[in-house]
């Protein structure tokens, strides 16, 4: 009987330790899964901060570009605008003198 009790004991034994190494694994794979689930974020984190970045560097280049044509366009006008001055002025100062006193 005591021989009973002996190994019913040792069997209750084997099967705590045996819970036991099953909750440390399971706490383990729960560790595991966190850290793998933070590395993914983190990396994808990552690569969307690079996109953006690379993103935002492009279209300010493009910005950039399309300033510059902006500027040379409005620097062409002006030219324009200077040269028909200086070849008109008088002609056009003569047509408003002209137009106020007859007008």
């Amino acid at each position: 009987m005591e021989d009973m009790l002996s190994r019913i004991v040792d069997m209750d034994e084997k099967v705590r330790l045996e819970t036991q190494k099953a909750e440390q694994n399971k706490a383990d794979t729960f560790k595991k899964i966190s850290e793998k689930r933070d590395a993914i974020y983190n990396n994808y984190i990552t690569q969307a901060r690079e996109r953006i970045d690379s993103e935002y560097k492009s279209e300010l280049q493009k910005a950039e570009e399309k300033s510059r044509v902006i500027q040379d366009k409005q620097k062409e006008c002006l030219e324009k605008m200077e040269l028909m001055y200086r070849l008109h002025c008088d002609k056009w100062v003569d047509e408003i003198v002209e137009r106020v006193i007859s007008g």
